[in-house]
């Protein structure tokens, strides 16, 4: 007995989730043959790219922590360089002497047109021009290949900063804070997180079969990821000696870790069409696997209008002769006042058991595949409305209904 008082507290409280209750419709999809093995998620290797000093120097400071979403453009370390300082201050005085060069020049060839000076002293006024320019543009491109503007600097500065080159996330940090670097050391990793891969482990009878129609789903912390087909590995895994079949998983989160197994299942050709639920539908009940689909009551509340209505003439009548007879027999109305009470909890029985009733029942399936998300099922047509979500407690609504019948 204590059982059931204790099951049905931790019942009643389930009314007020009735809203969680989710109906969707039996779909009807291709299925293939189904295998269930383990991937592991990966990216092409260019997605994975190294940020390198351009120069040699110190590094002073990191702008970006491991894990970090950046954007293009953004800061992510500078280092200060002697070799920059040297660029910038040897810039700044080519531009003095270009100016200055440009006015030479242009003095020369007013004094050329006067007579006054020679041709080759013009000569030599634009040849020393076009020198310091030929210098101080090519030192303007180094600059700006180290994305520096030539035009912006307005000193001599050591500091060099460097840029995320692309959007991604700020994988390994390689070179430790205040150590010296050179022009080729990786100072970090950056990865594109637009795009991820699963590498699909199969025997190699079953990846002969796979073809580019071929569907993977990725299940990974409770979430299902569709993925496709993309190309058959070359080679085998030497320690598992099976193939390897490379899926791009689609829409792919940031949250996928690099490098984690996951469990896969893959869908190959030839396809049927199958009824499919999702997974979250399917509930053992009553020792079968069912899917709870929606009860139509018309005909049922109608019978019990009429038996309501029946029900209420006889206790009119009832209550009228125990009234009369309570002028001749006070012991008789002591009587008519408990069957009374009695009648007013039976019908406020009938009338809580009313309010909780089951608009659901279980409708048992036979489990043919799991595929992601969807199972492949027998016993529930296409289109026919079912409980997708809010399972547990439809069960635990009929669980409760069969506690109060055997409280009968």
């Amino acid at each position: 007995m204590t059982k059931y008082i204790l099951l049905l507290s931790l019942l009643f409280p389930l009314k007020g989730l009735a809203s969680e209750i989710k109906i969707e419709h039996a779909e009807l999809k291709p299925l293939g043959k189904v295998i269930q093995t383990n991937a592991q998620i990966t990216q092409l290797p260019g997605q994975k790219q190294e940020v390198v000093s351009r120069l040699s120097g110190h590094l002073e400071a990191y702008f970006v922590t491991p894990g970090q979403h950046v954007k293009k453009g953004d800061k992510t370390a500078v280092i200060a360089s002697i070799e920059l300082s040297k660029m910038t201050a040897e810039h700044l005085a080519l531009r003095e002497q270009s100016k200055a060069a440009e006015a030479q020049k242009n003095n020369t060839m007013k004094l050329h047109k006067k007579g006054v000076a020679s041709q080759n002293d013009l000569s030599n006024a634009i040849i020393a021009l076009q020198e310091i320019r030929s210098k101080q543009n090519a030192l303007s491109s180094q600059l700006k290949s180290l994305g520096i503007n030539p035009d912006d600097l307005k000193s001599a500065t050591d500091q060099f900063v460097l840029y995320a080159h692309a959007d991604g996330v700020v994988g390994e940090i390689l070179a430790p804070l205040h150590s010296n670097v050179n022009a080729q050391t990786p100072l970090m990793t950056l990865v594109d997180q637009r795009d991820y891969y699963a590498v699909a482990y199969l025997a190699v009878d079953d990846a002969m079969q796979v073809s580019k129609e071929a569907k993977g789903w990725l299940k990974v912390a409770n979430k299902v990821y569709p993925s496709h087909f993309v190309h058959l590995l070359p080679s085998i895994d030497e320690e598992t000696q099976r193939a390897k079949v490379l899926f791009q998983i689609e829409k792919s989160p940031s949250s996928l870790l690099l490098g984690s197994f996951a469990e896969m299942d893959i869908s190959l050709a030839p396809y049927q069409n199958a009824v499919m639920v999702k997974k979250s539908a399917l509930t053992l009940f009553q020792g079968d696997w069912v899917v709870f689909v929606e009860t139509k009551h018309e005909e049922d509340e109608h019978d019990d209008d009429e038996a309501n209505e029946h029900d209420g003439h006889d206790h009119d009548a009832h209550k009228e002769d125990e009234h009369d007879g309570h002028d001749h027999d006070t012991h008789k109305e002591d009587d008519h006042d408990a069957h009374e009470k009695e009648d007013n909890d039976e019908g406020e029985h009938e009338d809580h058991d009313e309010d909780e009733e089951v608009p659901y029942m279980p409708k048992v399936v036979n489990i043919i595949a799991y595929t992601g998300e969807y199972v492949a099922v027998e016993g529930i047509e296409a289109d026919e409305e079912y409980v997708s979500e809010g399972v547990y407690f439809v069960k635990s609504m009929m669980l409760k209904s069969s506690l109060g019948e055997h409280g009968h």
